[in-house]
């Protein structure tokens, strides 16, 4: 069995193609959120910004609006961030799913 296949995921994700800016204290980057769900999105970078585990992003795109989250983990040009959970974050990923799905 695949490492991938046994990994029990917190909240189920969905396959995005939007495109975004992440920034955070060390550099910025264009990209594209690869996938999402209420808590969590996974955002590919156009370019190295030297995130890492723990810093503090935010995330700009038109669809997603200002969204803000940590790092939790870095891999190639990919980073995997925990959103900061608030009504605003929650009303606009509903709003994507809404309007732009």
């Amino acid at each position: 069995m695949a490492i991938r296949e046994s990994v029990q995921r917190a909240s189920a994700r969905d396959e995005t193609k939007i495109t975004g800016t992440v920034t955070c204290k060390t550099g910025s980057s264009n990209g594209v959120v690869k996938d999402l769900s209420d808590e969590r999105i996974c955002f590919q970078l156009l370019f190295d910004i030297g995130a890492r585990m723990g810093q503090e992003v935010t995330i700009r795109s038109e669809e997603l609006g200002f969204l803000t989250g940590m790092v939790r983990w870095s891999r190639g040009d990919r980073i995997g961030i925990r959103l900061n959970l608030s009504s605003n974050t929650a009303a606009q990923i509903s709003s994507y799913y809404k309007f732009f799905r």
